[in-house]
């Protein structure tokens, strides 16, 4: 009896050194954050806040229109908190704070813990990386998309994937039928992202691709953990079904892509020569040179697969819709394309082309402001500090809505 009321005792005693520093911080940032920021009320429970409005199976259009709307309950406040259980999570939506995080300077680069969710995928790879590591890859992987040389090069493969893809279009407008485009134009980008970037035909518009199939699906299940704390633990992930669909779909990505590194690593002593080199490139040759081993190649692989043909297919479909929503637009767009082609529809286009389409860019650009591809990015704040007579208390996520910053209200207090 005594043995059992000194592990008792000693159980507790634990518990109480382990939980002490998480309960005096989840203390201090209420006792902060109660006095600085507003917190929506709407759907705030006590203890609970949010947590049932933004967690569990609520879709991710769901997901995201109840975080607008809690956005949007104070309109003139540029930073609100939101509490997901015991987390507070800082959205800032209003430009003037963004220097805290984006700024050259700033000591805030790491992201924020959910991205820690896509190491199994993404490992380290430029999206998740931070400080030195992400310095050192930046300046490796930024000459290859900063050469209009390379880009010029890279025009007979968008003339030949768009005509593919035109093809498909041109049956579906014959035929009336309502599709929903993403699929396409997704298939489409990395068609041409593997072909430019990675020397690697793929075929993704005109044979069904496991790929496509395996990243659409593994973004939808990391997105759902994301909305489920009690899946954040890896063990419990792992055991659920799930992790194990997650572990299935990654096995597919990483299989692909390792392939398409191996295969251009076998031919890359026959096409390295003096002209401008492309992306994967540039990785092995920095791997011939000691720099990077093959898995961090595969690491920058992956991350651009994915991040590169996810966003670029985004903006895409924004900009289709934008442009489908606005007659008057169009127009204007069908006007520069007849002035630059002369009225000559089948001639293929070049880049001296791409550089007269003023509006089209025009167009491009406010799409993105509208409808950006990535329309929240999160950092973790890595040290206590006062802005504006606000106080941040390092380890709090803080959420930076993009969508929001892009619209800010004009004076009538209607968004943009």
């Amino acid at each position: 009896m005594i043995i059992v009321c000194l592990i008792t005792i000693l159980i507790i005693i634990s518990s109480i050194v382990y939980l002490y520093k998480p309960i005096r911080k989840i203390i201090q940032q209420k006792t902060i954050y109660s006095t600085c920021f507003k917190t929506p009320k709407s759907d705030c429970i006590p203890l609970f806040g949010h947590f049932f409005l933004l967690a569990g199976q609520v879709s991710k259009r769901e997901h995201y229109q109840h975080l607008l709307k809690l956005c949007r309950e104070y309109p003139n406040e540029p930073v609100i908190c939101i509490w997901f259980f015991l987390w507070p999570f800082l959205a800032f939506t209003r430009v003037d704070y963004l220097e805290i995080f984006l700024a050259a300077s700033s000591k805030h680069t790491n992201k924020s813990p959910d991205y820690a969710l896509l190491d199994d995928w993404l490992k380290t790879g430029l999206v998740i990386s931070s400080g030195k590591k992400w310095k050192t890859r930046r300046r490796i992987i930024t000459p290859s998309f900063h050469d209009t040389n390379l880009l010029a090069n890279c025009m007979d493969t968008f003339n030949e994937q768009l005509d593919i893809g035109l093809k498909y279009f041109q049956k579906l407008a014959d035929q009336s039928i309502e599709t929903d485009l993403y699929p396409l134009i997704s298939a489409w980008t990395l068609d041409v992202i593997c072909e430019t970037a990675m020397g690697k035909t793929v075929r993704a518009q005109t044979e069904e691709s496991e790929y496509v199939k395996a990243v659409v699906r593994i973004t939808e299940i990391i997105a759902l953990r994301i909305r489920s704390p009690w899946l954040w633990p890896r063990p419990i992930f792992k055991l659920s079904a799930l992790g194990r669909e997650h572990d299935h779909v990654l096995n597919i990505i990483h299989k692909f892509t390792r392939q398409v590194i191996e295969d251009r690593i076998a031919d890359f002593s026959s096409i390295h020569v003096q002209h401008q080199m492309a992306f994967l490139d540039t990785l092995i040759a920095n791997m011939h040179d000691e720099q990077m081993s093959i898995d961090d190649i595969q690491e920058e692989v992956d991350t651009f697969m994915f991040e590169g043909h996810d966003t670029t297919a985004t903006g895409l479909n924004f900009a289709l819709f934008m442009i489908a929503l606005h007659q008057d637009i169009q127009q204007r767009l069908f006007e520069e394309m007849q002035k630059i082609f002369e009225n000559n529809n089948e001639r293929l286009c070049t880049f001296d082309d791409v550089q007269q389409m003023d509006y089209l860019e025009c167009v491009i650009k406010e799409t993105l402001r509208l409808l950006p591809s990535v329309p929240i990015i999160g950092r973790e704040i890595q040290e206590t500090f006062q802005y504006n007579g606000k106080t941040f208390v390092k380890g709090t996520t803080a959420i930076i809505f993009i969508y929001e910053i892009l619209r800010e209200p004009v004076e009538n207090g209607m968004y943009a």
